[in-house]
This record gives structure tokens, C-alpha cells and sequence, in this order.
């Protein structure tokens, strides 16, 4: 028989003022949440009951379930008004909304790449703007590719500071509960509820009422060389070197993150490190000949950097052919070290941050800070070299 808890609570159910990516179709939803005792409620606005999603705090068994549902939660976005085009240039974040026959809208996280300034006119008072903003979709159906959008079709990303309450104190209670049960930690043998849940949802995804609906759109024709069909390097690999990385970050998380960003799929391995490093090393494997320009330019972008969200930036050391011999014994190890991995904690999650955002400019300074440190460490590794040179040489000269 179950035991009532005694801080369990019921709290007033929230406004539509909270967007939830779906797990279905991974677009964005208002929702309002419903905390009675330890369940989390979800309703979608203008659905029925039926599409509700449910969560209680007994079906979490780790913390990285927790974060992953965390991560998908965040204030509703604003919907950007015709005289506030001069807020969306190039590396803004925006919420874009895609049709995709005509009556079925659903939106999507994109970052700004470019806009094509219009002069606005005005009619009965009212500014109209014609601008076109050229957007890369980051998830989705559509994800990697380059799309025209209006302003309609537009809305900024509020910050993540303030959390609903509601799902505040739901997280609060599931984190309680499993430092109380340090046992709940460890048993990650089988799937969990809450992961069958991810796995398993089917909710149907329908016309998001919340923003307003923009005309057709149509790929930009002008970046159709972005194709997500990869073309196979015929056995010649790239990798990526990337430094700086969380110790406890798992290569599957830097395979779906890579994934969910730029549709492109990716073979990682996170290199082990000494117990006095704050930090460790990896690699990103493609191979694919026609998108290694994609990836190149999302990992070593200067628009944005890729970080933790413990605050740790990425840092990108190296981008080697397959034929290089050190690439070569990174690709043989690769299969080693993701089964030495496979079960360590994934760590926080990675997200972009992108200029104008106090994330970004606080990753640079880390960046920045990193970049100096490693190139203190280059200077002391020539100086070691040139003394060992000096202290070998008279017996090399014998």
C-alpha cells in the first residue's frame, strides 16, 4: 500500500505561458501545467484532454531523465510585431513557424542567417513590413536547411531565467526524491517509465493556435546545395578534434545533439582524462564527403559557440583527413572507448549560444580564456623540447 507523501501539493494550474518541444514531431507547443501532489500535468492549448502528457516524480530513476525533460520546457515566445524587424539580424535565435500543406503549422527553433531589408509601408496607420529573413531551421523535418520567412512567421526566444513555478517545484520534488534514494541512482539497467515515455509517445501533433500563421513558404534556392542525403567519402573519414568537453559527457550525447542540429549523423568518442583536469578531450568522425562544409561550419562557427550547460564552451583544435595516421588510430580506438563510455553519465546538455545574448558573451570570455591557456601550455611544450635538446646533446655528440 502506497504511503501519502507529506509534501505533496496541489498548486492552481499555470496560463498558456510555457512551450514544450514535443518528443513526436520535435516543434514547439503552449502549454499550461497542472501540478496536483507529484504530478505534472501538460495541456496543450485548444487540444483535448486526451493529448495531455502526464509525469510523476516516481518514474524518474536519474538525473539525466530529469534533465532531458527540463531541457525541453521554456517561457513562451514572444511574436515579433512588424515595427521590431530591427530585433532579428544575423545569429538571433527565433521561433519559426512551417507549414507544410498549407494547413498544418507547426514551429520550429531557427537561427537568422541573413535578412533582405524591405522598406515597410503603412497603411491606416499600421507599419507593414516586407522584409525577408533567411533562417536555418536547427530541428525538425527541415533541420540544416535554409528557408524564407516573413515576419509573421517569426517569433523571439524569451530567456530560460524564470521557469514556470510549477514546473519549478515538480523538478524540486523529483530532485529530493533521488538524493533521499541513492539507490534510485543506480539502477539504470532497465528502461525506466519515464524513458518509455520518450520512446514510446505518440501524441498527435496538430496546428499550434498560439502564433500567428505565416503565407507559404519555399527552400531558398540559393542554398539547395545543403541536401541532407549523405554521399559516403568512399573510406576516407574526417574528425574533428574538439577540446574543452565536460569529463562526464557521453558520446551519445554529442551523436544526438549533433543530430538534432544539423540532421547529419556522426560517430564520437570522448577521450579519457587525468583526475587533475578540469576538462577532456574528443572527436567527431563523418563520413561524408558532401556534408563535411555543414559540419565544419556549424562546429567552428564564428555566429556561435557550442557550450554546455554547465557553461563549458566548445573548442575546436583540429579537423584531420581520414588518411592522416592520427585520424586513422582515433577511428580504431573509436569502438573501444564508446563501449568504455556508453554507460557513464551523459552529463548536462549542449546547446548554441548565439552574439547579443550575455551566454555568448560569457562563453567567449571562457573560450577565449581556454584558447590563451592552451597556447601557454604550446609555448611551455617548445621551451621542454629545446631543453631536452640541450641536456641530450653532448651524449648524442659522443
Amino acid at each position: 500500500m502506497s504511503v501519502a507523501n507529506p509534501n505533496a501539493v496541489s498548486v492552481p494550474p499555470s496560463d498558456y505561458d510555457v512551450e514544450f518541444r514535443s518528443l513526436s514531431d520535435d516543434a514547439w507547443y503552449s502549454v499550461c501545467t497542472v501540478l496536483d501532489g507529484e504530478k505534472l500535468t501538460l495541456k496543450y492549448q485548444n487540444f483535448s484532454d486526451d493529448d495531455d502528457s502526464i509525469f510523476e516524480v516516481k518514474n524518474f530513476k536519474t538525473l539525466e531523465e530529469l534533465e532531458r525533460l527540463e531541457d525541453r520546457f521554456r517561457p513562451i515566445s514572444a511574436q515579433l510585431q512588424d515595427n521590431e524587424c530591427h530585433k532579428v539580424v544575423g545569429g538571433v535565435v527565433v521561433c519559426a513557424s512551417h507549414s507544410f500543406d498549407g494547413s498544418d503549422n507547426r514551429f520550429y527553433d531557427a537561427v537568422v542567417d541573413d535578412v533582405v531589408h524591405k522598406e515597410h509601408s503603412f497603411e491606416q496607420g499600421g507599419e507593414m513590413c516586407s522584409c525577408t529573413f533567411i533562417v536555418i531551421m536547427q530541428h525538425g523535418p527541415v533541420a540544416g536547411c535554409f528557408v524564407n520567412k516573413t515576419i509573421e512567421s517569426l517569433c523571439l526566444v524569451q530567456s530560460y531565467a524564470c521557469l514556470d513555478p510549477n514546473l519549478q517545484l515538480f523538478l524540486k520534488m523529483v530532485k529530493e526524491r533521488l538524493q533521499n534514494e541513492p539507490c534510485v541512482l543506480e539502477n539504470k539497467k532497465s528502461a525506466t517509465s519515464f524513458t518509455k515515455w520518450l520512446n514510446q509517445n505518440t501524441k498527435c501533433a496538430k496546428q499550434s493556435p498560439c502564433k500567428k500563421r505565416p503565407p507559404d513558404e519555399a527552400k531558398s534556392n540559393d542554398h539547395s546545395d545543403w541536401s541532407r542525403d549523405d554521399n559516403d567519402l568512399g573510406g576516407c573519414s574526417s574528425v574533428f578534434l574538439i577540446d574543452n568537453l565536460d569529463k562526464d559527457l557521453s558520446p551519445s550525447t554529442i551523436v544526438e545533439f549533433i543530430h538534432s542540429r544539423t540532421s547529419l549523423s556522426v560517430q564520437a568518442c570522448v577521450f579519457p582524462s587525468m583526475s587533475s583536469e578540469m576538462y577532456t578531450q574528443g572527436a567527431i568522425v563523418l563520413n561524408c564527403r558532401k556534408n563535411l562544409e555543414k559540419l565544419s561550419k556549424f562546429l567552428d562557427c564564428q555566429d556561435h559557440i557550442i557550450m554546455s550547460k554547465r557553461g563549458r564552451p566548445w573548442v575546436v583544435t583540429g579537423n584531420l583527413s581520414g588518411y592522416d595516421s592520427f585520424a586513422v588510430s582515433i577511428q580504431n580506438l573509436m569502438h573501444k572507448y564508446q563501449e568504455n563510455w556508453q554507460h557513464k553519465s551523459t552529463g548536462h546538455a549542449l546547446k548554441v549560444v548565439c552574439p547579443g545574448s550575455e551566454e555568448y558573451t560569457t562563453a567567449k570570455q571562457l573560450r577565449d580564456l581556454f584558447m590563451e591557456f592552451t597556447e601557454h601550455q604550446r609555448r611551455l611544450h617548445k621551451r621542454l623540447a629545446m631543453e631536452e635538446r640541450k641536456i641530450l646533446q653532448p651524449s648524442q655528440v659522443a
